[in-house]
């Protein structure tokens, strides 16, 4: 007997399933009205079944190519930040039978985009000429956080409160004992950085009391970061909190404050704006924000997939940002 080879179709699933085919390509696309149980129960028979949407097909039906773009900053990719966000994304776009390729700097020349559907812009930078293109352009573009001031507004934007996050942090330490907080604060040529920088501003004006800020880019060494922080805990006056923003800097702020004769936690407590795999294994454990990347990539390609189904423009799409204590802000740093 010969095994049966024939490729499985969206009839097979649908009769499966026990669903009409276009309860099934609704169900498989993220469209249609439909309990969630059937819309699980065509995805499970589709998985069972090894069924693939045919892109190619689909494609001459919609005239799309059933490929999106992917853009982040530049140096940025091996952050756990932004490949959360980009493994969001995939996952929402596949579910959809879409594909999803990155956007390098290369792209930003004209004509290599003209076969793309249209394109996810996360953290869009300020002069980036990729950005300025895509926004000017004929495709729809959803931006993970706002775009830069004077271009095209876009699709629909996705975001953080990072105001609202900055200033939860910093109530955070307070509330621990600290006084005099510092803050290493991202690129501001990023939406998100001058959202924090205006949260920390206000709130350090609330309270009366001198900001400390140090600017920490992307490309900096990490021997860099280190030596201002090193001449931030140096001598009298020296902050009782750190807060940084990019990730990994927090690492390199406990080492600091342990070079320093001090104990972190205790004597400088110590926040992470991004959390990371490691700092909830460090010692101390450091407290962070869950910036809920996935969930992010998740809703850009939501909103996208909106946006080539012809649905209104406009959409701003909030995600959560939630704390997670540890042990760095268990200290009283007040009591010293």
């Amino acid at each position: 007997m010969g095994t049966d080879t024939r490729t499985v179709t969206l009839q097979d699933v649908a009769d499966r399933a026990g669903v009409s085919r276009a309860t099934a390509s609704q169900a498989l696309s993220g469209k249609g009205r439909m309990s969630d149980e059937t819309r699980q129960r065509v995805r499970e028979v589709a998985a069972e079944l090894e069924y693939s949407v045919n892109l190619i097909a689909r494609g001459l039906r919609t005239a799309r190519t059933g490929t999106v773009g992917l853009s982040v900053p530049d140096l940025t990719l091996s952050f756990r930040y932004y490949m959360d966000v980009a493994f969001g994304a995939v996952e929402r776009a596949k579910e959809a039978g879409m594909l999803v390729t990155l956007l390098p700097p290369a792209f930003a020349q004209p004509g290599i985009t003209d076969q793309l559907d249209g394109f996810l812009i996360i953290d869009p930078v300020d002069g980036d000429p990729l950005t300025e293109r895509l926004l000017a352009g004929p495709k729809p573009v959803v931006t993970g956080e706002d775009p830069p001031a004077g271009t095209p507004e876009p699709f629909a934007v996705v975001f953080g409160d990072h105001d609202s996050a900055m200033r939860r942090l910093l109530d955070h330490v307070w509330e621990r004992g600290s006084r005099h907080p510092a803050v290493m604060l991202p690129d501001p040529s990023m939406a998100w950085g001058r959202d924090m920088a205006r949260g920390y501003a206000a709130w350090c004006a609330e309270r009366g009391i001198p900001e400390r800020r140090v600017l920490s880019w992307f490309d900096a060494p990490m021997e860099v970061v280190r030596r201002e922080l090193d001449d931030l805990l140096a001598g009298p006056g020296r902050p009782d909190a750190i807060i940084s923003a990019p990730e990994g800097v927090a690492i390199v702020a406990v080492e600091a404050i342990r070079a320093a004769g001090l104990v972190p936690g205790r004597d400088v407590l110590v926040a992470s704006y991004v959390d990371s795999d490691a700092l909830s294994v460090m010692q101390p454990t450091v407290t962070s924000l869950d910036l809920h990347p996935r969930e992010m990539g998740i809703r850009c390609m939501e909103a996208l997939i909106a946006a080539l189904d012809g649905e209104p423009a406009g959409r701003r799409v909030p995600v959560p940002i939630d704390l997670i204590e540890r042990e760095s802000t268990q200290g009283t740093a007040q009591d010293r």
